[in-house]
């Protein structure tokens, strides 16, 4: 397997994912970085480059001697990394639903109106990232874009397994968010946030258990049991 993406160590963080996801790299197992290299075609130095990415997610601990290991991933690492999340997509809803812009307005619309019509999870994802990046953008001044950003690996993995497994109920949590935006309703607009990306976590949780990376439970944590209110008594 080569790399074709230009950055190399985005990729060399992608890849390590998609070992996490499919169950083939656990907690507490050591990273050999010369076989990552060796793997993807590239130099050590991509690969170390890629592991801090993954270091901030908690995915990755690094030791003295250039030695690195799985952190824990788990299904409570998974809820924290989206609860996270959740927060500041929550300020930021809140922000651009005060605001009321007319251009962020109708730049969402359209792609809600983009997101009612489509049923290819691929394309999903580009126009959710898409509408996200147009909230953050409105809503965020660069310390919280900086920080938004930090949450370029986890997050966007697991929420891939949400898109493929639980398409409508995404598609559902999304126009609850641009429904709030839209009627400039700060507190729906950022319940709405925060009940999306803890739906998220249970649909990449489930994905993860039905594949069995995780181990099954029949329990479901409290925690996020209102999520599904917030998003049924969201107005259309």
């Amino acid at each position: 397997m080569k790399l074709q993406r230009a950055n190399t160590s985005e990729a060399v963080a992608a890849h390590v994912l998609d070992l996490l996801f499919a169950g083939e790299l656990r907690s507490g197992q050591r990273l050999d970085l010369d076989e990552i290299a060796e793997t993807l075609g590239v130099s050590r130095v991509p690969v170390r480059e890629g592991l801090i990415q993954l270091e901030r997610d908690g995915l990755v601990e690094r030791a003295h001697y250039r030695r690195a290991f799985v952190g824990e991933f788990d299904d409570a690492t998974v809820r924290e990394a989206f609860e996270l999340y959740g927060m500041l997509s929550a300020l930021t809803n809140r922000r651009v639903a005060a605001r009321r812009d007319p251009a962020v307005l109708e730049a969402l619309e359209k792609l809600d109106e983009r997101l009612a019509g489509c049923d290819d999870p691929a394309e999903f994802e580009s126009i959710a990232r898409e509408f996200r990046r147009v909230v953050n953008v409105a809503g965020a001044r660069s310390h919280l874009r900086a920080l938004l950003r930090t949450f370029s690996g986890l997050v966007p993995a697991a929420a891939r397994f949400s898109i493929d497994d639980a398409l409508p109920a995404e598609r559902a949590a999304l126009h609850a968010e641009y429904a709030a935006i839209r009627d400039g309703d700060v507190e729906a607009a950022g319940a709405a946030a925060l009940a999306h990306l803890r739906l998220t976590a249970d649909n990449a949780v489930a994905a993860l258990r039905r594949r069995g990376v995780f181990p099954p439970s029949d329990e479901d944590s409290a925690e996020w049991t209102d999520a599904a209110a917030v998003l049924k008594g969201a107005r259309a």
